[in-house]
């Protein structure tokens, strides 16, 4: 490396380490660079930001275009909005939590998959919805290894022709080689689909998954890492001649969560058809 070289990589380490002192010394300016890069991350625009506040939180543009200009602006107000808008935690936006994204965590007691997500399919009538499954890029299941992330996503209208998604976390460091995580995967699928909801499965570089579970990283971050799809409904309905003993003993485990709640896993209809039409919308 030249001595140029060397000299730039000091000076961005330098400039580095100079941020994080001064947002450790100026929490308000941190929370505000938060608030601004969290928006940035969702596919909005600093600038863009203050057309989506309602009138009683109303900010000039300029507000926003540097985190100096907007810590004096931050009120508890806009950060409840701010984070009601986004999905995310409140808490995670006052700098006092690691995770970012709200958890809706029901392991081994996936029928409060089926609550939780018939609540989102009332509060929100009119958006795309779907179920996703992450998984290390070049693992497969069960004999891989890493993170399992099992994500709810809905999209709707946002500004000028584009759309906006929303995303919650309903896995909490679940295993991709653990058993009892791939049965609680298999009644959510279930579950969901029973709701009329697709199901979407996904590879993602593996250190990506642990940036994202670590809190490091946002799912709308990660989901642009993404590099190919596959049926997580295939553990439930394989294709013909495809069934294995290791699928059927998880849909088994699966079957006896969802029977514990008085469910019947074996009426799940998994059409086909209609869940290849999903790739083209991803």
């Amino acid at each position: 490396m030249s001595f140029v070289g060397e000299a730039t990589d000091a000076f961005g380490l330098l400039g580095k380490a100079c941020n994080l002192l001064r947002d450790r010394l100026d929490p308000a300016r941190a929370q505000a660079k938060r608030l601004i890069e969290a928006f940035e991350a969702y596919g909005i625009a600093r600038q863009q930001i203050p057309r989506l506040l309602p009138p009683e939180l109303k900010l000039p543009n300029a507000a926003f275009s540097t985190p100096d200009k907007l810590k004096d602006k931050v009120t508890p107000e806009l950060l409840n909005w701010a984070a009601d808008h986004l999905a995310i935690s409140r808490s995670w936006l006052d700098l006092v939590e690691q995770a970012p994204h709200l958890l809706e965590d029901h392991y081994k007691a996936p029928v409060g998959y089926r609550d939780w997500l018939a609540n989102r399919l009332n509060l929100a009538p009119n958006v795309t919805r779907f179920l996703l499954v992450w998984k290390p890029w070049g693992q497969e299941i069960p004999s891989g290894h890493g993170p399992l992330c099992l994500i709810y996503e809905e999209t709707s209208n946002g500004l000028d022709g584009s759309e906006f998604t929303r995303y919650w976390l309903l896995s909490d460091h679940w295993s991709l080689h653990h058993a009892p995580c791939l049965e609680n995967l298999l009644a959510a699928i279930a579950l969901a689909r029973s709701l009329g909801i697709w199901v979407l499965g996904s590879d993602v570089p593996i250190a990506q998954l642990q940036q994202l579970e670590a809190g490091k990283k946002l799912i709308p971050e990660v989901a642009n890492c993404r590099r190919g799809g596959w049926h997580p409904e295939d553990l439930i309905n394989p294709l013909p001649d495809r069934d294995t003993e290791w699928r059927k003993a998880l849909w088994g485990g699966a079957q006896r969560y969802l029977a514990r709640h008085g469910i019947d896993g074996t009426n799940v209809n998994l059409d086909r058809s209609a869940t290849k039409n999903t790739e083209s919308v991803k």
